[in-house]
């Protein structure tokens, strides 16, 4: 990754070069891309949970809860207790799904594979609980996987909600990612302007190809985001933090402008709450009991 990084410093800078550069780095991710083929992501190891619970009456949509990649599979637990305790303390029954990659951390792998994984873990669900649909609750990268499952794979009709925490869409600006990774300027002008970039960024190193599919101009990212993204069928919750500054610009990188779909800001629904951040918006008992408001609503 330290790799990848030093390359999107280099390329960030020369920018300022002239055009003459820009056309030289152009052709020339072209011309590996090309002779490489397309870069492939490694698949990560799917976590599953045992099903021991069943659907009931009273709460007939069993939860899946995807986490953010801000962490590893081993953290997951703790991350995200507060959540899924309220929800099984409501009666759901909760399932925590997760890809772990090549490096331990969520997501870290193949986005397509793991939206395959997570329609299969779903359809393994329904059997065994004996539910119709379930629901969705994710947080971060995980609701990139899961609208690559809900719209990609197909997997709208065995979804009755969807409930994002702070999700990223495709009118992130990508600063906040720069930020994290102490990069110049975003790298998302240069990979909307020159989808051979990320390709060839991936090629390069093989360890990033995962990550770099959530690049704008990505095939992956191009077939999750173009045209509509809510579902038909599927009601669509999204909350974000005005203190997010990894899902940027805030709100406007997270809420779903589409018809039927509710977007909120934390801070406008619990004013007097402790404050939180993109990672610790899904540690909230505020946003837990958000959580099982949306799923219970008529």
């Amino acid at each position: 990754m330290h790799g990848v990084l030093r390359l999107l410093r280099r390329l960030l800078k020369v920018l300022g070069i002239g055009v003459l550069v820009i056309v030289v780095i152009v052709v020339g991710a072209l011309g590996v891309v090309w002779f490489l083929g397309p870069p492939v992501a490694k698949a990560g190891d799917a976590v599953v949970p045992p099903i021991d619970c069943r659907a009931t009456p009273e709460r007939p949509h069993p939860v899946v809860v995807l986490p953010g990649g801000d962490g590893t599979v081993d953290q997951t637990d703790a991350q995200w207790r507060t959540t899924t305790d309220a929800l099984r303390g409501a009666g759901y029954c909760t399932l925590v799904f997760q890809v772990r990659g090549s490096d331990g951390n969520r997501w870290a792998a193949d986005v397509p594979t793991a939206g395959r994984d997570l329609n299969a873990f779903v359809d393994l669900v329904l059997v065994r609980t004996g539910a119709q649909q379930v629901a969705i609750v994710a947080h971060s990268a995980g609701s990139v996987v899961a609208n690559h499952f809900l719209k990609v794979e197909h997997g709208a009709p065995k979804v009755a909600d969807a409930v994002f925490l702070a999700p990223e869409t495709s009118h992130c600006d990508g600063r906040g990612f720069a930020e994290s990774m102490g990069l110049p300027t975003s790298p998302f002008p240069l990979f909307r302007a020159v989808p051979a970039v990320p390709a060839l960024l991936a090629r390069l190193m093989p360890s990033a190809a995962g990550p770099l599919q959530l690049a704008p101009g990505s095939p992956v990212f191009d077939a999750i985001f173009d045209g509509v993204l809510a579902q038909p069928g599927v009601r669509y919750s999204v909350m974000a933090t005005k203190r997010d500054v990894v899902a940027t610009p805030a709100g406007t990188c997270s809420f779903i402008e589409e018809p039927g779909v509710t977007n909120v800001f934390y801070e406008d629904a619990f004013p007097a709450a402790p404050a939180v951040d993109h990672g610790s918006l899904r540690s909230s008992p505020q946003v837990a009991g958000w959580v099982i408001g949306r799923l219970a609503a008529p």
